[in-house]
């Protein structure tokens, strides 16, 4: 026997707090991830950093994160850890979440929006360019961090780089 039925869930955009690192780590996806979610959360009270989150029910399905600090210098503001929990994926939350975020940037009068994504990931690369984001080069470099369990990771990064002017007078 199958039981079906629709419930709507409203999902409201808003910044990161404390409550919410916890469940960042999406029921162990991204616990490995702990001390990257700490240290981000760290620097948005210096404002280095915004982190926004698509909550629903209280509980953060979305994300994206924004570094104004890396490249300052080019009047561009990166976005990263931009994800969307597997169940509500392809409903819209990803576009809606890189949206405040350009909201985000142009408030702060940064002109320039810049994402990476991974070459293997063809669908991310989609995504951005239908939502007005342009291929400007490649990156190949490394992060690290230190799972909770002590062990340092080195992961290394082989990206395409896409831009979007999102400042004042491209709306």
């Amino acid at each position: 026997m199958t039981d079906s039925f629709t419930m709507p869930v409203r999902i409201t955009i808003r910044s990161c707090t404390e409550a919410d690192l916890p469940n960042l780590e999406w029921f162990g996806m991204f616990t490995e991830h702990r001390e990257i979610i700490r240290q981000a959360f760290d620097r948005q009270a210096s404002g280095e950093t915004a982190m926004l989150v698509a909550d629903a029910n209280g509980f953060p399905v979305g994300q994206v994160w924004i570094d104004y600090a890396r490249k300052p210098e080019e009047g561009c503001a990166l976005l990263w850890a931009v994800r969307v929990m597997p169940p509500f994926q392809r409903t819209g939350i990803g576009a809606r979440l890189v949206g405040a975020a350009e909201r985000h940037i142009r408030s702060r009068a940064v002109p320039w929006a810049e994402v990476g994504v991974e070459r293997h990931n063809a669908m991310a690369r989609r995504f951005y360019e239908r939502l007005g984001y342009r291929f400007v080069g490649t990156l190949s470099e490394s992060y690290s961090y230190t799972t909770p369990g002590g062990v340092p990771m080195i992961v290394p990064l082989d990206e395409w780089i896409f831009r979007k002017e999102v400042g004042a007078h491209s709306r």
